[in-house]
């Protein structure tokens, strides 16, 4: 699971973990939006599956996760030192 944790998406999370495999030999590199324990749909850009998101369901917490077999680290650097 993510190192990250957010509370309001935790079903969400889980879910996609539980049903990565799955979702990776059927539709990878797509996105996937879950709700709940529900997989809603499965859409070609990350910004198809947030206006579906919202359209369906509202102004509510929901995970949209591109398909990957592995979670892809994300590392940010700054050059920003405040001194």
């Amino acid at each position: 699971m993510r190192s990250t944790h957010i509370p309001e998406l935790e079903a969400e999370l889980h879910y996609f973990n539980e049903h990565r495999a799955e979702l990776f030999g059927k539709s990878p590199g797509k996105f996937a939006l879950i709700k709940g324990e529900s997989l809603i749909g499965i859409f070609e850009t990350e910004a198809a599956a947030i206006r579906h998101g919202y359209e369906t369901l509202g102004n509510v917490p929901f995970l949209v996760q591109q398909v990957t077999e592995a979670d892809i680290p994300l590392v940010f650097t700054s050059f920003n030192l405040g001194v």
